[in-house]
């Protein structure tokens, strides 16, 4: 009796394990663009687009309009969160924005926060644990309109991380902030980068 429950607690541990290896690989996955070399320029630097560029017909994807780099567009001042980001890209296909940041939260300038952002960000990384130490892709997913000439997150919009989705009232709560907040934040951040759609 003793040998069979050891049995099953090992088959649990072990099942457990591959399930949690399962979790860690989806929530670190980066996207398939940030190897692409079409992110980086000739000289080496970032490629930065500063209008939408179609995807051409014959290639995957076609029809699609993309931004490499957005995020160094910045319209305002330069924050903390800047020299954590390694690359980013948005793509924008009848009225649905895919759009994030590869991003290593250990390079982040902490000294810089306020205590109200010093608490957001341990808020971040508790709620969030895979965020710290490595390249992680966070972004955006869904529908957008334009609210008085500003992006507006559409409804059905989530909060991609890796491979893992959360709905926007999910992360928040994780986060430990209203919906509105976090909607509020990310479209906030998508202005500082004069982050526009495109009208084509």
């Amino acid at each position: 009796m003793v040998k069979k429950i050891g049995i099953a607690a090992l088959v649990l541990v072990i099942i457990g394990g591959v399930v949690l290896g399962v979790l860690w690989r989806r929530l670190t996955a980066l996207p398939d663009w940030y190897e692409d070399p079409a992110m980086i320029s000739e000289d080496g630097s970032p490629h930065i687009d500063r209008e939408w560029v179609r995807i051409p017909a014959g290639e995957p994807r076609a029809g699609e309009q993309v931004l490499r780099n957005p995020h160094l567009r910045v319209s305002k001042a330069s924050t903390p969160v800047q020299k954590a980001i390694k690359r980013s890209r948005a793509s924008y296909n009848e009225g649905q924005l895919d759009a994030g940041a590869v991003i290593n939260l250990s390079e982040m300038d902490l000294d810089s926060l306020s205590a109200q952002d010093r608490a957001q960000y341990q808020s971040t990384i508790e709620a969030f644990p895979a965020l710290t130490g490595r390249n992680v892709y966070v972004g955006v997913e869904g529908g957008v309109t334009r609210n008085d000439g500003s992006l507006a997150l559409g409804s059905n919009t989530k909060l991609r991380i890796g491979d893992t989705r959360y709905t926007l009232a999910t992360a928040a709560k994780r986060l430990g902030m209203s919906e509105k907040q976090l909607r509020a934040s990310i479209e906030d951040e998508l202005g500082r980068m004069d982050f526009q759609l495109p009208t084509g």
